[in-house]
């Protein structure tokens, strides 16, 4: 299926809940080009919507750590709607995450 580009504007503030290691149903590390990914779970509030929270997946050797409730910026937010066995949705992935307030590169930890 297509990568369909996100606006990140258009999702309001995302804040930092969690962050965890990507596991299949196997319990083995899902890689993307040999890098572990990582689920960053981030709460949105699109303008007069409900807020909820997404997971998108990064690659990256170890979990983020940010500050809880720290707003975020994805470099290349991407959505990919999926359909499997009549159950469907959206899955979201980028780039790279790092905290709003950092206008530079990637991530340092």
């Amino acid at each position: 299926m297509r990568r369909i580009p996100v606006d990140p504007a258009r999702l309001g503030e995302p804040r930092f809940v969690q962050s965890e290691t990507r596991t299949d149903n196997e319990g083995k590390t899902v890689l993307r080009d040999g890098v572990p990914v990582q689920r960053v779970s981030v709460l949105v509030k699109p303008a007069d919507e409900r807020p909820e929270v997404l997971e998108v997946s990064v690659p990256h050797t170890e979990p983020f750590k940010f500050n809880d409730n720290e707003k975020l910026r994805f470099d290349n937010l991407r959505a990919m709607p999926w359909n499997t066995e009549g159950r469907s949705g959206v899955s979201y992935s980028a780039d790279d995450v790092r905290p709003a307030n950092n206008p530079g590169g990637p991530v340092k930890l």
